[in-house]
């Protein structure tokens, strides 16, 4: 459900958008608020936990999920839709923060140390391939119930869920941290300003004074809340971490995938919507060969590790690929011809598989067993925040290269895409260079 409802609503943006009169703002805050807000509360989640316990945040998680997505299917017509579509994304993307970083941290408790490794990567991997599958679900949703179910189709799986939850015992005691307030609030406000800043700058322009005292505002209050992070004897999200280099390097890794992951995927479905003018089922269809192909990547990461015992190569070759790929994707947008970014597409996927079910394997290892809850906060903090970053980049970059103005629906013509995949590229070959120079040369024991 998670990662479905990043990119589910890729192709029901257009139809949601004429059917509720949407903003260019507001279209794109679909997507980027989701994110953003899961990229928020995610170091909420892992205080909570603490707090409460793993399994009662996980199901309270669920609960405001679900109710959301119900609430985003009821969406009213007229002057409240966009802020009350844009609230209860925010508070889906607030009840993932809840449950993802308590879901890392059980499969982390649960498997031994020799199962550890291929049960995360094996949960990262069936991540990665919903997280593409989401605009081939959205397609078929939309197509044949209308864009509204692609929201309340979660509350039955949410359902589904539950009752599991409810049969499931975990041997914990909540540490009964006190819960703070302040530090959260300013790490909240300060990625809202710095994330909406950076995406208003493709209304505005890059120059614009007005878009950069918004980002400043917001770098600021970032750092007076890390120095209250650090200076905390029980911090919400445990910055410190960051000094273990091999894990910083993972965590930074898994950032930069996953941003590139995210624009490829929602601005890839809006350019075949949009630009090529393809059915809406048709749509959903055209990324099967992206699905098909991060799956083969995703199976192939865990063969790759157990065989040579060193995340180099899984991580190398697949980023090596997944640049190429997206190169190679971002030329042939241009000639609006499928077959000719096919091969693009599937070489991006297989290369986008390879890299995070390794990293996600590897990650525990560097960290101390006491610090494990607190790791898997802030790794999936980054790695959030890398999405709702690169979505926000992507999309500004794309609204200052459109030289048509958005129609009263909000729709903007898609031909300015190829700067979003030039923005993708960048991140994987930032990601390349960083794991070519940084990466550890092998797997070493797990540190005490």
């Amino acid at each position: 459900m998670i990662m479905l409802d990043q990119t589910v609503v890729a192709v029901a943006l257009s139809p949601m958008a004429r059917g509720l009169g949407l903003t260019t703002y507001a279209l794109h805050g679909v997507a980027l608020v989701y994110v953003l807000a899961l990229a928020a509360f995610a170091p909420v989640g892992g205080m909570v936990a603490r707090r409460f316990g793993l399994l009662p945040t996980f199901r309270f998680g669920i609960l405001l999920f679900a109710a959301a997505s119900g609430c985003c299917g009821l969406t009213p017509s007229g002057p409240a839709a966009e802020p009350f579509l844009l609230l209860m994304r925010a508070l889906q993307g607030a009840g993932a923060g809840l449950m993802i970083p308590v879901a890392t941290t059980l499969i982390t408790g649960l498997y031994e140390e020799r199962e550890r490794g291929r049960a995360l990567a094996t949960y990262a991997g069936l991540a990665q391939v919903f997280f593409v599958l989401g605009p081939v679900v959205g397609a078929v949703l939309t197509q044949y119930l209308g864009w509204r179910a692609v929201f309340p189709v979660n509350v039955p799986v949410a359902a589904a869920v539950l009752c599991l939850a409810a049969g499931a015992r975990v041997e914990e005691e909540p540490e009964g941290r006190p819960l703070t307030v302040v530090a959260p609030l300013l790490m909240l406000l300060s990625v809202a300003l710095l994330v909406l800043g950076l995406y208003w700058c493709g209304f505005r322009g890059f120059t614009d004074l007005r878009s950069f005292a918004v980002m400043a505002s917001g770098a600021l209050a970032l750092a007076v809340a890390v120095r209250l992070v650090l200076r905390s004897p029980e911090p919400f999200l445990d910055l410190r971490l960051l000094g273990i280099r091999p894990y910083a390097v993972v965590v930074t890794l898994t950032a930069m995938v996953q941003a590139a992951q995210l624009i490829v995927v929602v601005h890839g479905t809006l350019f075949l919507r949009q630009a090529m003018h393809r059915p809406l089922l048709t749509t959903g269809l055209s990324l099967v060969p992206l699905v098909a192909a991060l799956t083969v990547g995703t199976l192939l990461s865990g063969h790759l590790l157990d065989r040579y015992r060193s995340i180099r190569i899984p991580v190398l070759l697949g980023l090596a690929a997944a640049t190429l790929g997206a190169v190679l994707w971002t030329v042939a947008l241009p000639s609006r011809t499928y077959a000719w970014q096919v091969p693009g597409m599937v070489l991006a996927g297989v290369g986008m598989g390879l890299p995070v079910p390794a990293l996600s394997a590897e990650l525990m290892r560097w960290v101390p067993e006491g610090e494990r809850v607190d790791a898997s906060v802030l790794r999936q903090t980054l790695r959030q925040l890398g999405g709702a970053v690169g979505l926000a980049l992507a999309g500004a970059m794309v609204l200052t290269a459109n030289d048509d103005a958005a129609d009263a629906a909000g729709i903007v013509d898609a031909t300015a895409t190829p700067v979003a995949f030039v923005a993708a590229s960048g991140f994987l070959c930032a990601a390349l260079l960083c794991a070519a120079l940084m990466l550890p040369a092998a797997q070493r024991t797990e540190r005490r």
